[in-house]
């Protein structure tokens, strides 16, 4: 973990014995150390007077010195980055290449989110390539479903000729994803129409899931009120064989890492 104000000492000074030993084995240390050293170095990488927080572009300007030296023996280092309404994370993801094969992507590479961002109350959710992401708005959420595709679903679907069955569905959600009185989205029948249309589109190289994130907004001493936050991830599992979703509705599912892959 690469925790903020003064964490590039305990980066120089602290290496977890999972990543000293894989590098070891490869015969990587003196790269890693070498790597942490320049971090150190180059104060540019965090925030005021090289103490405060890091600085993610400033961080992979430096770690792309040292991506061929790793990748020649086989490991991937990624820059991962996680937000929530509890803070900021980061960490260095170490991976052994030949063990994990192509079935993992590190999904909170830094250098692979693609732009997307869910904005809620209290943080900014961030989405990889290979995802791709449509919010269902609160207000008016069915009109704007059906009028514009987000031009990252677009091309996914565009990639695996989805569009009628993207139709379908989105006809399908606009209907019968609503409550009978409100007309507002209802989480349990979207989980339900997610499961008619996950085979579907499964078949064809993409799944898609239905997210959900609810925060509470205090009124001072009044009171609040919960703000409800939705969208649906279609991934494409050719790009991201191991992505979860961050906020899966179904399963409330966290991010896993696979063997192989060695986190500091």
């Amino acid at each position: 973990e690469l925790k903020n104000y003064s964490g590039h000492k305990d980066l120089k000074n602290k290496c977890p014995d999972d990543v000293h030993k894989m590098l070891s084995e490869k015969g990587l240390f003196d790269t890693y150390d070498k790597f942490v050293q320049s971090v150190f170095d180059t104060k540019t990488t965090r925030g005021v007077l090289g103490v405060g927080k890091w600085k993610d572009q400033q961080f992979i300007a430096v770690l792309d010195q040292f991506r061929d030296d790793f990748a020649a023996k086989g490991v991937k280092v990624a820059l991962c980055k996680r937000k929530s309404g509890n803070g900021t994370y980061r960490w260095l993801e170490f991976i052994d290449v030949e063990e994990v094969g192509g079935e993992y992507v590190p999904q909170f590479d830094v250098a692979n989110f693609s732009g997307q961002i869910i904005k809620t109350v209290y943080t900014k959710i961030e989405f990889p390539h290979g995802v791709a992401v449509e919010e269902l708005k609160q207000w008016g959420g069915r009109k704007k479903l059906k009028e514009k595709v987000p031009i990252f679903v677009e091309r996914m679907l565009e990639k695996y000729d989805l569009f009628q069955e993207y139709e379908q569905m989105v006809d399908h959600v606009v209907e019968a994803g609503v409550g009978s009185n409100t007309k507002m989205w209802n989480i349990t029948k979207l989980k339900e129409l997610m499961k008619v249309y996950q085979p579907i589109f499964k078949a064809k190289g993409v799944e898609i899931f239905v997210s959900h994130k609810q925060e509470w907004v205090q009124h001072g001493q009044h009171g609040g009120h919960f703000e409800h936050f939705r969208w649906i991830e279609f991934v494409d599992r050719a790009e991201q064989p191991s992505y979860r979703p961050q906020r899966d509705a179904e399963t409330k599912d966290s991010r896993g890492l696979e063997e192989g892959c060695s986190v500091m």
